[in-house]
């Protein structure tokens, strides 16, 4: 165990996988822009098994879930906020009680915990596993088995081109289909043509990409190559010949528990058949001769995207820029908005106390401004609605699901009416200021409702929480009465939301 006495500017990066089966924790420092690994912690909480049928975790799932992450919270709770980053996968995804889980599992935790989707744990799981790989030419087929989902990617060196996720995970198939304890040949067959079934929908669009090595990346592929390497029933790495006599072996044990199978750990028992067919079921779909383990994953894409973030490039920044050019966004308005914006939230920050912790909110407000004419790809007519539609539902590569419907809250209310309510679902502090970041890009939309560019400066006074005043360079305003009158419906609709809005 390490001591984390460190200095707020130390090197110390946490991750956190809160995955189906396995809650993983990854603690790293940087040198030189490698990784150093200096200590894990894995607890197998089941969360996946903790669901019930009307899909909720039960309160024996939701309480281990919580007690982990206190332990884990006690190895981080001196890095910094900003250099933890922990998220949550399928079932936190999925349960219905996810929310209250979550609200709970910040506090134990210490952090913030998002929730991301399946595409965006496919791309960070490529990056995990191209950071431990040699730089070259080849192109690789990356593979993860989850208790929920399993993802597929396709790419070079650091770059993808393909990602994907299904759902099936070790967890579900082996409820689906091993709910008693002995393994039939004809519980095996029906689980392998289920996942069979499950992969092919994906199948032209990755043998037409092709690849030249396959990559495993998860603890039940681990667990699986382990046993192979064990039994003498692989030369070298996971192939189908080895798979199929590991099939053989379980088939033929009374119990899996007591089956003596050299090499299989008490912890994978209970998800082991469910992983084995969906191993075996790609095999067979994408014709793999061999597949090789990587050690690298999830955890360490997420601490090599908070390098990116903090030192780098921002995948998100990526994302908007290629959504901006899909949608056909006027990048000359959406510009002059998002630099109004962030020179009423220079003004803004300090007196709503709008500064960057465990969140950046300037950078929430720029993307917002850059994105909120999105809607007009599809039409002018209610386009703040189409706005806040698209960018919740669009794969953006970095952007966790909280984030889009954040951006998705605020492109609704850009302009017309204000409807705080949709701030709401948010836990604090990000529902009151998700508002106040609003009412800045509303004001910056109706400054430049006439398209132009050359904007004066703006004074901006926060005068109390709710009063707002604004002064205008020179005669300025008198000299563009457009939006002296966009200004005075402005006033009316900010009044209705409790904020009172002046000029001069």
């Amino acid at each position: 165990m390490i001591e984390t006495t460190a200095e707020p500017n130390q090197n110390i990066y946490a991750a956190i996988d809160l995955g189906s089966n396995s809650f993983h924790m990854v603690i790293a420092r940087e040198v030189h822009g490698q990784l150093q690994i200096i200590d894990k912690h894995k607890e197998m909480i089941r969360l996946r098994s903790g669901l019930d049928k009307k899909g909720y975790l039960t309160p024996q799932a939701f309480q281990n879930g919580i007690e982990c992450l206190e332990r884990f919270g006690q190895l981080i709770k001196n890095i910094p906020s900003h250099q933890v980053r922990a998220v949550g996968t399928n079932t936190l995804r999925n349960a219905k009680n996810s929310h209250e889980f979550l609200s709970q599992a910040r506090q134990a935790l210490g952090h913030s915990i998002q929730i991301i989707a399946g595409q965006e744990e496919a791309r960070l799981i490529y990056l995990g596993v191209a950071h431990g790989l040699p730089q070259n030419d080849e192109q690789r087929l990356v593979m993860d088995i989850g208790g929920g989902s399993t993802e597929y990617i396709i790419g070079q060196n650091f770059t993808y081109s393909h990602l994907t996720s299904t759902e099936m995970g070790c967890v579900s198939i082996t409820q689906k289909f091993f709910s008693k304890e002995d393994i039939t040949e004809k519980r095996m067959n029906k689980a392998i043509s289920a996942c069979r079934q499950i992969i092919r929908p994906h199948l032209l669009k990755l043998t037409r990409l092709g690849w030249d090595c396959a990559l495993g990346a998860s603890g039940t592929i681990k667990a699986i190559g382990t046993i192979l390497k064990d039994n003498d029933w692989s030369p070298s790495g996971i192939t189908l010949d080895g798979m199929y006599q590991l099939r053989d072996a379980m088939i033929a044990s009374d119990s899996l528990a007591t089956s003596g199978i050299q090499g299989l750990k008490d912890e994978r028992v209970p998800v082991l058949p469910g992983g084995l067919a969906i191993l075996i079921a790609t095999f067979e779909e994408l014709k793999i001769d061999q597949m090789q383990v990587s050690s690298n994953a999830l955890r360490e894409g997420l601490i090599f995207d908070t390098l990116g973030r903090l030192f780098a490039e921002d995948v998100r920044e990526t994302s908007v820029a290629a959504a901006q050019a899909w949608l056909k966004i006027d990048l000359q308005q959406a510009n002059a908005i998002a630099r109004t914006s962030e020179m009423l939230y220079k003004q803004a920050h300090n007196s709503w106390q709008l500064h960057d912790g465990d969140y950046s909110y300037e950078k929430l407000l720029n993307w917002a401004a850059r994105l909120h004419e999105a809607g007009m790809a599809l039409s002018y007519k209610r386009y703040r609605h189409h706005s806040a539609y698209l960018i919740e539902n669009s794969e953006l590569a970095g952007f966790t699901q909280e984030e889009k419907q954040m951006l998705s809250a605020m492109l609704l209310n850009h302009r017309g009416k204000f409807v705080p309510d949709v701030y709401d679902k948010f836990d604090a502090p990000h529902n009151n200021k998700l508002k106040y970041l609003t009412v800045l890009l509303r004001l910056a939309v109706r400054i430049h409702r006439g398209r132009e560019t050359d904007i004066p400066d703006i004074l901006l006074y926060i005068e109390d929480e709710r009063s707002i005043r604004l002064q205008f360079e020179n005669d300025w305003l008198p000299e563009h009465p457009l939006t002296q009158l966009d200004l005075d419906v402005e006033a009316g609709r900010l009044a209705a939301a409790g904020f009172e809005l002046t000029y001069q």
